[in-house]
């Protein structure tokens, strides 16, 4: 079902065409689509969030036919609405494409991607202010050859761009690394991070508070690791892991601990997940987050240290799933699809960015409007909320005073209440994000407070995660969510 919905947009009155489903998961909006209804292939999403409201969105209008195509991006607010409306970039008449976007330190918008040179696939750079003025035009950042155009971006503490990007240097496909200033100039013009006369593809890029930078990429099929320090020596050179794997998703914690979530294969794709120490031990994993034929991972993590990843499930039904992990790997909130049937065909290439205010924002291309001759881009925000309040405590809920600090807590959290009018509290309990008693208190008469010391019925710790701490007297219960952290 395609409805039409009349936006007052940048001052001009448009026609955006959106799909409604209402039976989305609760937390999570209808689809908006970002792109014109007409007759042009867009794809290669990426998305990111200056503050808590504005939405960067870029894409592709590569056709993969007559060897054009433009870098356009649009800017929204936290809830779909147009800012700035569907705007070239690349400003190059030529092939540009695979672009991916980031705010750096001053709240500026970099950009990076591929496009033809005389001398093949190069490395582009343009930088924008949050109002769309033009700061760093378009412009040649490291020339490349040509070959495969998967590109990985990310900022670091130094406001330092650093890029992986495949390239074909001497005959064969390799993973080079560059870092460019924040102006778009090279810093590091290009180095091989994969090892040599190895067919190498599919990048990925992050790095930790240090500003090291850690890669994986496939390596021979294999997925592979390489850490460098900021100025690009080599601290591990190719840890290859024994699976099969690529396009991987990589994000550092605050304790420096390593989070990859990739594209493996099992009898057919899966996405998988690992975490490394900084030595390039893994500590949890690999484990496999979706079923067979799921690809196209991607993965943000809020300001709570949650990690949040969505992929593309191409065998019917198909859609775009998303999961919740904490940081040893465990599901905050399961796999659910968030982008499905009927009212979506063939949606793929997710992307996810968590905004200031631990909201969600994704973005994916689909073929809904036009299953045969065009792709489209869309948008949706995800509340980041676990909805488990109702699987707890069924029913009507009345709502008393109660208060927990500090939340989020690490050893101890003291939990405190009013008193009701109609009974002292009896019980106060300890649920696990399914909803599984955890720990049970028996409350004295007259008391107003317990402390917690994050541990179960039987004394032992709990891993750091969402709980709900429910005070019950009577038939009346009063439900507050904490979180404790390692």
């Amino acid at each position: 079902m395609r409805h039409m919905i009349n936006y007052i947009s940048c001052g001009l009155t448009v026609f955006c065409s959106i799909s409604i489903l209402t039976a989305y998961p609760a937390g999570w909006s209808d689809d908006i689509l970002l792109t014109p209804e007409d007759s042009i292939v867009r794809g290669d999403p990426d998305v990111t969030v200056v503050f808590s409201h504005d939405v960067w969105v870029v894409w592709d209008s590569a056709t993969w036919v007559n060897g054009t195509g433009e870098v356009l991006f649009s800017k929204r607010d936290s809830l779909g609405a147009c800012l700035i409306p569907e705007t070239p970039v690349s400003n190059n008449a030529s092939y540009s494409l695979g672009p991916r976007v980031a705010v750096d330190a001053t709240y500026n918008l970099q950009f990076v991607w591929r496009n033809e040179t005389p001398l093949g696939m190069g490395l582009w750079h343009a930088r924008l202010a949050n109002d769309g003025s033009v700061i760093v035009p378009s412009h040649l950042a490291v020339s490349g050859n040509n070959t495969g155009y998967p590109i990985r971006m990310v900022m670091n503490r130094y406001n330092e761009i650093n890029v992986a990007w495949n390239d074909n240097v001497a005959g064969y496909d390799q993973i080079s690394y560059t870092k460019l200033d924040s102006s778009g100039n090279p810093i590091i013009a290009k180095m091989r991070v994969s090892p040599a006369n190895v067919f190498s593809d599919w990048p990925g890029i992050g790095v930790d508070s240090f500003a090291n930078v850690h890669l994986a990429y496939r390596a021979d099929y294999q997925l592979a690791y390489t850490k460098l320090d900021r100025f690009g020596n080599i601290l591990i050179d190719n840890n290859l892991f024994g699976r099969i794997g690529g396009f991987p998703t990589i994000i550092a914690d605050h304790s420096q601990n390593i989070h990859i979530v990739y594209e493996g294969w099992t009898t057919s794709s899966v996405v998988e997940y690992m975490k490394l120490d900084q030595n390039g031990n893994i500590l949890v994993g690999p484990l496999t987050l979706s079923p067979a034929s799921s690809n196209y991972v991607h993965m943000a993590m809020d300001s709570l240290q949650y990690l949040h990843v969505v992929w593309a499930r191409e065998v019917e039904p198909s859609g775009i799933v998303y999961t919740k992990l904490d940081t040893n790997g465990n599901y905050v909130i399961p796999p659910v699809s968030v982008v499905y049937p009927p009212f979506a065909l063939y949606p793929w290439e997710p992307r996810i960015a968590a905004d200031m205010s631990n909201r969600l924002h994704l973005v994916w291309m689909d073929q809904r409007l036009d299953s045969a001759e065009t792709e489209d881009i869309f948008y949706k925000r995800g509340e980041n909320e676990t909805k488990i309040e109702e699987q707890i405590i069924p029913g009507a809920i009345k709502r008393y005073w109660i208060s927990a600090v500090p939340n989020p807590f690490t050893k101890q959290l003291k939990v405190a209440w009013h008193s009701l009018p109609d009974g002292e509290i009896t019980e106060l309990v300890v649920y696990d994000i399914m909803g599984k008693e955890m720990k049970n208190f028996r409350i004295e008469p007259n008391n107003k407070s317990i402390i917690w010391f994050g541990d179960d019925n039987t004394g032992k710790q709990l891993p750091s995660g969402v709980y709900f701490i429910s005070i019950s007297s009577n038939d009346k219960k009063n439900i507050a969510k904490v979180i404790k952290l390692d």
